[in-house]
């Protein structure tokens, strides 16, 4: 909440919109070149200019406004390249925005456009496993979540007991535990992330997001042996590995081609 507000009177003097009063005293944004072009791009792509989009969107990461572009604003560079015949340079890209992108959010963002992006080369069989890496991504992607939530409740109860800027009303809001420090955490976001890794390792959450890609790579008799299998990983670590990810799937595919 507090970030909210601190990131929102930012906003005024950041390189990516410009606020201006009127006349009549009303807000006008005006957007940042990097925008404009990113819109361009959009439009050459729609009319099947994939060349000329891809030359759009790179003009646009080095412009006026764009370091305010996020990762999902780079990720389309890599599937632009690929619809104009450039699969390698799309692939190293993608490669490169893993790299310099090391967030648990943008992480996940980027293996889950790694697994479309195989998808779309047909090439299925290595789709499993960014499918699976995707998984494991956004797993630590809520369990940071989880951690984001406690630290607030901490950070809350100190201003709380500096400001009082508890509501004093009647009615109390729900507590779902308490963090270390013994203050509640009241958030409902908390237990929705708590419910989602709950079930994303478990094996019918790791069998659900991978069972299509599967039946893609004409994998589907491994479907259970595999689930159980990065169930287990995933339940006893809490950060994951891309070389054991890719270790387990191997083992399951090879045991199956021994069969």
């Amino acid at each position: 909440m507090f970030n909210f507000i601190k990131n929102l009177f930012s906003k005024i003097n950041d390189n990516n919109v410009s606020i201006s009063l009127t006349k009549n005293d009303s807000i006008q944004y005006q957007e940042s070149k990097a925008r404009s072009l990113l819109k361009e791009a959009t439009k050459l792509k729609k009319e099947k200019k994939f060349s000329e989009a891809c030359e759009k969107l790179k003009e646009a990461y080095i412009v006026q406004g764009s370091d305010e572009l996020s990762v999902k604003d780079r990720l389309r560079l890599p599937m632009y390249l690929q619809l104009a015949g450039k699969n390698n340079e799309g692939w190293q890209i993608l490669n490169e925005l893993n790299i310099t992108h090391v967030d648990v959010s943008s992480q996940a963002d980027i293996a889950n456009q790694m697994r479309v992006f195989l998808q779309k080369e047909k090439n299925h069989k290595k789709a499993v496993y960014f499918g699976a890496w995707n998984l494991c991504k956004e797993i630590e992607r809520d369990r940071s979540n989880i951690k984001h939530c406690l630290d607030m409740s901490d950070e809350f109860a100190a201003l709380d007991a500096e400001y009082d800027l508890s509501n004093n009303s009647d009615k109390k809001d729900k507590v779902y535990i308490h963090t270390r420090k013994g203050n509640p955490v009241t958030d409902p976001a908390y237990e929705m992330f708590c419910e989602r890794v709950e079930y994303s390792i478990s094996f019918d959450g790791v069998k659900e997001a991978i069972v299509h890609l599967l039946k893609k790579a004409k994998l589907e008799n491994i479907s259970d042996a595999l689930s159980r299998s990065l169930s287990g990983y995933l339940t006893s670590k809490k950060r994951y590995d891309f070389a054991k990810v890719q270790e387990l799937i191997a083992k399951e595919i090879k045991q199956k081609n021994t069969i």
